[in-house]
């Protein structure tokens, strides 16, 4: 089981009694994105729904976007270029670091509201041309982080943690160092922590439809997330840890665009 990225820190207190902070109890977002990728030529060899019927037709998304403006779990929905798609696509875990706009195809792409979105997935699936509806509910640390610090993990599989190859995963030494070097900054607001289970926790709520699950915990990192008093305090964090011993990544926590 990974060490606790909370306990291991929890000593290191400034002059002010400032240490990281554990996540946020709530709330947990109830809205999401979601893709509808659209069947092409050689879409069969993804999708097994496109299996004989070739490209999608104008008479095929004609019916498809009727549908869309029926279900009252889609808020909004629009056409997505590759690269649209792609920024929705990435809030898979599991890929996301990997793909790239040729891998994707023009599709739809939207936002869904409050309910159980099951059954309009269900009624999305069975039309003609629809190669695969996929749902991801909003990420945990919208609005309440800016920036996220990743630590090495124990086993780096993916593509954000390919500077921890070899190494395994953050010793307590390194984190305190990350940590220290974030803390003195200036325009930090809150420093959180977050371990392993919850991450775990927070990637199955996001990829709800096939979820990560909790028995490779050593396979995530630990995470300090970050809210900021002043917005160019991003750019400072990035700076301040770049090559330190232990970091994964620096990334800001931005929201995936609505249509």
């Amino acid at each position: 089981m990974a060490v606790l990225l909370l306990g291991a820190v929890s000593d290191s207190r400034d002059e002010r009694g400032q240490w990281p902070l554990p996540p946020p109890r709530g709330p947990w977002p109830e809205t999401g994105t979601f893709l509808l990728h659209l069947c092409q030529d050689t879409s069969a060899e993804v999708w097994e729904w496109c299996a004989g019927g070739g490209a999608v037709t104008d008479e095929e998304r004609w019916v498809i976007e009727r549908t869309l403006a029926s279900l009252p779990e889609v808020t909004s929905y629009g056409r997505k270029t590759p690269e649209e798609m792609l920024a929705i696509a990435r809030q898979d875990h599991r890929v996301g670091d990997i793909l790239t706009a040729d891998l994707m195809h023009e599709g739809y792409g939207g936002t869904l509201g409050r309910g159980d979105w099951r059954s309009p997935l269900r009624a999305l699936a069975d039309l003609p041309g629809v190669g695969a509806p996929i749902a991801y509910r909003d990420d945990f640390w919208w609005g309440k982080a800016d920036v996220s610090v990743a630590l090495c993990p124990e086993t780096p599989i993916y593509g954000f943690t390919r500077p921890c190859e070899g190494r395994g995963r953050a010793t307590d030494a390194e984190k305190e160092a990350v940590f220290d070097r974030i803390r003195r900054l200036p325009g930090i607001e809150k420093i959180y922590a977050e371990d392993p289970a919850h991450a775990a926790k927070a990637r199955d709520h996001i990829s709800w439809q096939m979820p990560f699950g909790g028995d490779r915990l050593d396979d995530l990192p630990e995470t300090f997330y970050i809210k900021l008093a002043d917005p160019g305090a991003a750019a400072r964090i990035e700076e301040a840890v770049a090559g330190m011993s232990g970091l994964a990544r620096v990334r800001e926590v931005t929201p995936v665009a609505a249509p």
